[in-house]
């Protein structure tokens, strides 16, 4: 009786854990692991929502079915961006794509959404030279 009960839970188990992910997983859009990945990385900036929202429809123009799958899955794992160049590549293509820089980086501003950012259309505004950082004074 022992050895039945314990096949039965561990089919039970099994059948949770197979289950659990792919009902989150087919609940999950694109568009809404796209943004709980910004707001993840960068949350403690004042995001403005519709530009979020425009930005994804932009970005999601150059990538397949494919790359949108792999997004929804590395959101629902909780993939950090210093093991993921996909995270790192949507968190750093949306900051350079807005007005972030241009506002020398100050986070107490709304971040708005200019436009998909391309290096051959708008070269990087350098946004590490010392022209953004504030006088330091000794």
């Amino acid at each position: 009786m022992l050895r039945r009960k314990f096949l039965k839970l561990t089919g039970l188990g099994t059948g949770a854990l197979v289950t659990i992910p792919t009902f989150g997983f087919a609940t999950t859009s694109y568009e809404e692991a796209v943004t709980g990945i910004l707001k993840k990385e960068i949350g403690y900036l004042d995001l403005d929502k519709k530009g979020i929202e425009k930005f994804i429809q932009d970005f999601s123009k150059d990538h397949d079915e494919k790359y949108r799958l792999k997004v929804r899955a590395m959101y629902l794992f909780g993939i950090e961006p210093e093991h993921s160049y996909t995270v790192n590549d949507i968190v750093r293509t949306y900051l350079l794509s807005t007005d972030f820089f241009l506002n020398q980086m100050n986070e107490r501003k709304t971040v708005h959404y200019i436009g998909l950012y391309n290096p051959y259309v708008r070269p990087c505004t350098q946004p590490f030279s010392n022209l953004y950082y504030p006088a330091v004074t000794s």
